[in-house]
């Protein structure tokens, strides 16, 4: 199957405007896309390519998005909900499947790519560190069930104040732009990284 732009709905003019970024299959087959290098809407389709819903878009708010750039099930939590990168906002936004806004996960300092979910642990490459206006300064950034940072990888160490994270930053060299990174059953991590000197996956094992 191919699924290209939804010119009939009315929210595309033309093709290239559909840069999609990731898919998240539901259990009844639906598709969800993430439009997250396009016009950042988060398209709901029906196992046979019929489009049903869309949310999202580009625009201010915590309902629109800067940088979709990943879409999953958050398997930590019995609601069904998705999480939704907003990269260039720094955090990720949690959405029933029907695209009710539930929740924001911010994470300052971190322009993260997309949500992985390896039992009760939410993992994320972070491409870079803005306040550092550089590029190469990305980590990888690790939340336990509570949505709370409790690791950085190459990374600060995640202070919170009266509740609130605090602003986060590469301080160790070892990626350039992590890009993703997957847990296998063992839980070491593979992390691959953009434009970065055509470097291998770089694999951290559990110690």
């Amino acid at each position: 199957m191919t699924i290209d732009a939804p010119l009939d709905a009315g929210i595309y003019k033309e093709q290239k405007e559909f840069v999609p970024t990731e898919t998240a299959i539901d259990a009844n087959g639906d598709i969800f896309i993430a439009d997250g290098y396009g016009a950042q809407y988060i398209l709901h389709y029906d196992k046979t390519g019929k489009l049903l819903n869309y949310f999202g878009g580009r625009g201010d708010g915590d309902t629109h998005f800067d940088n979709a750039h990943g879409i999953c099930w958050d398997t930590r939590r019995t609601d069904h909900s998705l999480l939704i990168t907003d990269r260039s906002r720094n955090c990720f936004k949690r959405f029933t499947k029907e695209g009710q806004l539930l929740e924001v996960l911010s994470l300052p300092g971190a322009c993260v790519c997309r949500p992985v979910v390896h039992g009760e642990h939410l993992y994320a490459a972070v491409l870079r560190s803005p306040d550092l206006n550089a590029v190469g300064t990305g980590f990888v950034t690790i939340l336990d069930k509570q949505n709370k940072v409790v690791s950085n990888i190459g990374g600060s160490e995640p202070q919170y104040q009266d509740g609130r994270l605090q602003p986060m930053r590469q301080t160790d060299k070892i990626f350039i732009h992590p890009h993703d990174v997957c847990v296998d059953r063992d839980e070491n991590l593979y992390v691959a990284q953009w434009a970065s000197g055509k470097v291998y996956p770089y694999k951290l094992r559990r110690v």
